[in-house]
């Protein structure tokens, strides 16, 4: 997504966009390389939620302030994960794997990206609002070996973006139980969301966003958001690069951003304190 958006807005400016790689510490080492640059628009931060809203909770001690030192320009897209099973597996309805969790306590196991991550934080978010079952945390180092431990048999479950399992499905290994979205995705009309299934406040979305350094002057964020969002309306751009991987474009204003962080914000942190973890 970085690398074709640069592209494009490449395009658009005249002039090169570079995608400059800051990976490691949960997207904290690209967050602090943006909050240290000059606020000039020449820099900017491409990430998720984690930099942005989730490691605050996690995290007691931060090399940045998400709120103070950042400055948020627009979200490119949302997208949905999905909980997901073995094509042969015994659970063929959330319902029923929600069911076999009341029965097992702590013995229907998924796959996830570690204490903390937000495969944890979702999964353990459901589990409260289906009357607090209790599923077993079985932590991975990525998509690729939770899928493997899935076809395995190592785990019943687990919860991915439809990008990290697009082969899985298009091959018919896996079935999808349900979507964390807030509506059905446009790709799988069949696939109810957590919330039509009667768990409440359970849809959560991640996102990719763009933000700069705090004091980012209000002209030069607004251009570039301006700019993406047109990149958003292109429909060769969309039908590459968003639509395939189950992402909504947003292509939102600064002032729409920093509203919906506003309140996106204490959604994270409750769900945080709900797992009752700390990273440090």
């Amino acid at each position: 997504m970085a690398r074709k958006l640069a592209d494009k807005l490449a395009e658009k400016w005249k002039q090169p966009v570079l995608v400059d790689n800051r990976p490691g510490a949960v997207e904290m080492i690209a967050a602090v390389a943006v909050a240290q640059a000059k606020p000039d628009g020449y820099t900017l931060l491409m990430s998720t939620e984690a930099a942005l809203e989730t490691n605050q909770f996690l995290y007691s001690k931060m090399p940045y302030d998400p709120v103070k030192d950042l400055t948020p320009i627009t979200r490119l897209t949302e997208g949905s994960f999905l909980y997901l099973v073995k094509s042969d597996s015994p659970y063929r309805t959330m319902q029923q794997l929600v069911s076999a969790a009341k029965a097992k306590p702590g013995r229907v196991s998924y796959g996830s990206n570690g204490v903390g991550g937000n495969i944890h934080i979702a999964v353990n978010w459901l589990s409260i609002k289906a009357d607090k079952v209790e599923f077993l945390n079985v932590p991975y180092k990525g998509a690729a070996p939770t899928m493997q431990g899935l076809m395995g048999g190592e785990i019943d479950f687990t919860v991915l973006p439809p990008i990290a399992v697009d082969g899985w499905i298009g091959k018919k290994l896996v079935r999808i139980l349900a979507t964390t979205g807030l509506a059905r995705l446009r790709s799988m009309p069949d696939v109810p969301t957590t919330t039509e299934l009667g768990y409440r406040d359970t849809a959560i979305q991640f996102m990719y966003a763009l933000s700069g350094p705090a004091k980012l002057p209000a002209d030069i964020a607004n251009k570039i958001a301006h700019d993406v969002a047109a990149v958003l309306r292109d429909q060769d751009f969309m039908a590459q690069n968003v639509e395939p991987f189950g992402f909504a474009p947003i292509g939102d204003t600064p002032e729409e951003f920093a509203r919906f962080l506003t309140i996106d914000r204490e959604k994270q942190r409750e769900r945080v304190k709900a797992a009752n973890v700390k990273m440090d």
